[in-house]
C-alpha cells in the first residue's frame, strides 16, 4: 500500500481535525468505517489530543497496553477510526466522547462513567432481510436488527457494546439536534419546523435553516448525554 494511502497530508486533512497543518507533512489515515472522514480521526491521534501520549511511538505502547477501549471494546490499531459520538476509554481511567464544538471541530470531552457505555446515533438506513427481519444501519457504521418504531433520521439512543436499545428520538419538532454537517455544523438546538428535506431549528434565539440530512437528534425534552 502507498504512502498516501496509509497518510494524509496535514493540508488537505478535513478542516474538522484540530491540528497545526505546518507541523510534519503527513498525519496517519484512519481505516475506512462507518463514519465519514470528516467526522473520524485515528485513535493515535485521540491519544495525543487528550494528553496520554506525546508521539506516535507513545500512542502504539499505549494501545499494545491493551487499556484503550472503543465503545467498551479493547483496540490496539493505531489507524482505528474514533468518530462522532463515539467513547474511547481507559481501564480504570478516564473516558472521553467524540463531538463537535461551535467552530465545527471534532473535540474530545471528557464524561462520567456512568455515560461511558451509551451513545447516541443516527438511523440512516432501513432494510428488510431474510424473513422479514428489520435491520437499521446506523450513522457509525452498525447494524442491529430491531422492529422498534423509528424511521430514517431519527436517533436511537443505546447501551455499547451490548448495543440494547435504550431509547428512540424523533427527528420531530421540539427534539433537540445537533448539525454533523453543512454551513452550521457543531451548532445545536430545537427543531422549530421540518419541511420536505429542510429543517429550521433555534440556536441562541436565532432561527437558522439547515437539511434534515445533518440533524442528529439528541434527545426529547433535553440532551440524552453531554455535548460539551
Amino acid at each position: 500500500m502507498s504512502s498516501g494511502r496509509r497518510h494524509l497530508k496535514r493540508n488537505f486533512a478535513p478542516k474538522t481535525w484540530q491540528l497545526l497543518r505546518k507541523e510534519e507533512k503527513f498525519i496517519i489515515r484512519p481505516y475506512p468505517s462507518g463514519h465519514p472522514l470528516y467526522l473520524c480521526v485515528p485513535v493515535s491521534f485521540v491519544l495525543k489530543k487528550i494528553g496520554l501520549a506525546n508521539t506516535t511511538r507513545d500512542a502504539k505502547k499505549i494501545l499494545n497496553s491493551k487499556i484503550i477501549l472503543i465503545d467498551g471494546r479493547v483496540v490496539a490499531d493505531l489507524k482505528r477510526p474514533v468518530g462522532f459520538m463515539d467513547v474511547l476509554s481507559v481501564k480504570d481511567g478516564k473516558n472521553f466522547r467524540v463531538s463537535l464544538d461551535e467552530q465545527g471541530k471534532l473535540t474530545f470531552i471528557e464524561i462520567d462513567s456512568a455515560e461511558a457505555n451509551k451513545k447516541v446515533c443516527r438511523v440512516v438506513s432501513k432494510s428488510v432481510m431474510a424473513k422479514g427481519k428489520i435491520q437499521l444501519n446506523l450513522s457509525d457504521g452498525r447494524n442491529i436488527f430491531s422492529d422498534v418504531d423509528c424511521k430514517v433520521g431519527d436517533s436511537l439512543f443505546i447501551e455499547v457494546p451490548s448495543q440494547k436499545i435504550l431509547d428512540v428520538f424523533k427527528l420531530e419538532k421540539g427534539s433537540f439536534i445537533l448539525l454533523s454537517g453543512g454551513a452550521h455544523i457543531g451548532k445545536f438546538g430545537v427543531i422549530d419546523d421540518i419541511k420536505d428535506n429542510k429543517l429550521w431549528f433555534i440556536f441562541e434565539n436565532n432561527r437558522f435553516e439547515t437539511l434534515k440530512k445533518f440533524a442528529f437528534v439528541m434527545g426529547k425534552d433535553t440532551l440524552a448525554i453531554k455535548l460539551k
